[in-house]
């Protein structure tokens, strides 16, 4: 009896299986091969496991084609040959082609929302910066009387001068009252001779301006003998 050895013939490979072949050989997983492409990983999937039905309509499945075969390094022609997208109506279809250039276009959107998100964060935080920075500086503190090196012969003397609004304020220590607008004015009584006078402004959180001033009281009493 004559025995006949069949063999199974190997079927043409398919468009699909060489796409997945290329990107296995090159180790590269599809979630990065997603990534580097803009293209979702389950158009990728389609695309190797030929579900044209799952891609999008129009010029946007054959695009996704041409962009794996040149980012796996295989022939656009060879792998579109295996498939069934009709190069020859891409080629000549006008409206086509208008699709696959506003398609390009679609990135710019994403460019200009991004950088306005950035520009956003960066005047975010230059606003919190300067807030910051006026929260914990000084206030500004002007003496407008008594001036330096003060000599007088009557011991009572009236302090003026301006700050920032919502500031403490004190002359040696002790507080003081100012108006909405941040001016101030206090009578106090010296001693003879030589007075030390200390005035400062703070805010609640901020650190403290201060401004000394020497007051000279002379004995008027001494001086008429």
């Amino acid at each position: 009896m004559v025995e006949f050895n069949f063999k199974k013939l190997a079927s043409e490979e398919r468009s699909g299986e060489k796409l997945r072949a290329a990107r296995l050989r090159q180790n590269i997983d599809i979630k990065n091969a997603s990534e580097k492409l803009h293209i979702r990983e389950e158009y990728l999937l389609s695309l190797e496991n030929e579900e044209y039905d799952r891609l999008p309509s129009g010029l946007y499945g054959r695009q996704f084609l041409k962009e794996y075969c040149r980012y796996l390094n295989l022939n656009y022609q060879d792998i579109l040959k295996l498939s069934p997208f009709a190069e020859e109506a891409v080629s000549h279809n006008p409206f086509s082609q208008k699709i696959l250039r506003r398609h390009k276009f679609l990135i710019f959107p994403k460019i200009i929302r991004n950088a306005l998100l950035i520009l956003l964060f960066l005047i975010c935080i230059l606003y919190l910066s300067i807030y910051f920075f006026r929260l914990v500086s000084p206030p500004e503190l002007i003496l407008e009387y008594p001036d330096k090196n003060l000599v007088l012969q009557n011991p009572i003397i009236n302090i003026q001068g301006k700050s920032e609004p919502e500031t403490e304020i004190k002359i040696n220590g002790t507080g003081i009252m100012s108006d909405q607008d941040g001016h101030f004015s206090q009578e106090i009584k010296l001693k003879q001779g030589l007075n030390n006078l200390t005035i400062s402004a703070k805010k609640k959180y901020g650190r403290e301006s201060v401004i000394q001033r020497q007051i000279l009281v002379e004995n008027t009493y001494e001086q008429s003998q």
